[in-house]
C-alpha cells in the first residue's frame, strides 16, 4: 500500500498535467472558432479605385442599370445672327454675347432631353416693313431675348470624352423697349419712335419668326465624377424668314462654353 505521502505527490503531478492541458484545449478552441473569419477576409479581393462590376457600367446608367439623376447645365459664349439687308441701313450682322443654363434628362442610357434657357440683348430699328439689327447712334429699340432650347440628344462615349449630337425646337422670346437715350416721341419710321417700338414687337410675334429648329454638336471631358466641361456648337434655322421669304436672314450660330454638374 501506497503512503498517504506518496499519494499526495502523485495527485500534485496529476494536477500539473491536467491545468496545461486544459490552457492548451481552450486555445485551439479559440483559434478554430477564428479561421473561418480569417479564410473569409484573406478571400476577399482587395480592390482599390473602380470595381470590376462599376467598369462593365455604360456611363449614363448607375450600377443597377437605372438611369443617372437630373444634372445641370451651363453655357455661355459668343452668339451671331445673320443680317441679309444692306448695311446702309441697318447694322451688319451681329455677334451678342449669351449666357444660358438649363438641365439634362436622361430618357435611357446615351439620350438625353436638355432644356435650356439663354439670354442676350441687341439693338434693332423699324425701316417701314421689317424689324433690323441697328448700330448704337441708329438704335430704336432695346431687344431683351431669351432663347427656349428644347433639343434631344445622343451621347457617345470615349474613354473620358463625350460626343454628343442632337437636335430640336428653339423658341426666340423677344422684348423690345426703347433704347437708352431715345424718346418716345422722336422720330421714326411709323411717326415717332414709341410707334416704331410697337411696330418691332409686332414683327417679333409674326410669322413664325419666333420658331427657330436647332442643330447641336458638343465634345465634353469628364473632370470627376460630378463635373464635365468642354465645348459646344448651336445652329438655328430660321423657319419665319422662310416662310416670309427671306431666305436665311436672321439664322444663328453660337459656340460655347459647357459646363454640366451631377
Amino acid at each position: 500500500m501506497p503512503s498517504k505521502k506518496q499519494t499526495y505527490h502523485v495527485y500534485l503531478l496529476i494536477l500539473a498535467l491536467a491545468v496545461p492541458a486544459r490552457m492548451l484545449h481552450a486555445q485551439t478552441t479559440a483559434y478554430a472558432a477564428e479561421s473561418p473569419i480569417q479564410e473569409q477576409a484573406a478571400a476577399k479581393p482587395q480592390t482599390t479605385g473602380q470595381t470590376a462590376e462599376e467598369a462593365s457600367v455604360l456611363p449614363g446608367t448607375t450600377a443597377d442599370g437605372s438611369h443617372k439623376k437630373i444634372s445641370l447645365l451651363f453655357t455661355m459664349g459668343p452668339l451671331g445672327i445673320l443680317n441679309t439687308e444692306s448695311t446702309t441701313k441697318s447694322a451688319p450682322s451681329p455677334i451678342v454675347f449669351t449666357v444660358g443654363a438649363g438641365i439634362s434628362v436622361p430618357l435611357g442610357a446615351r439620350t438625353t432631353f436638355e432644356p435650356r434657357l439663354a439670354f442676350f440683348s441687341n439693338y434693332y430699328l423699324w425701316d417701314g416693313s421689317n424689324a433690323l439689327p441697328a448700330e448704337v447712334e441708329n438704335r430704336t429699340a432695346l431687344a431683351l431675348s431669351m432663347l427656349i432650347d428644347l433639343p434631344a440628344v445622343y451621347t457617345f462615349y470615349r474613354e473620358n470624352s463625350m460626343f454628343q449630337a442632337g437636335g430640336g425646337l428653339a423658341l426666340l422670346a423677344r422684348y423690345g423697349i426703347l433704347a437708352g437715350g431715345v424718346s418716345s416721341s422722336d422720330s421714326g419710321a411709323s411717326g415717332s419712335a414709341g410707334g416704331d417700338v410697337d411696330k418691332i414687337n409686332a414683327w417679333f410675334w409674326s410669322g413664325c419668326r419666333f420658331l427657330y429648329p436647332e442643330l447641336l454638336g458638343s465634345w465634353m471631358f469628364t473632370l470627376n465624377r460630378r463635373l464635365k466641361a468642354g465645348a459646344e456648337q448651336r445652329i438655328y434655322v430660321p423657319l419665319g424668314s422662310f416662310i416670309n421669304g427671306r431666305g436665311l436672314d436672321g439664322i444663328m450660330a453660337g459656340l460655347n462654353l459647357r459646363i454640366i454638374v451631377q
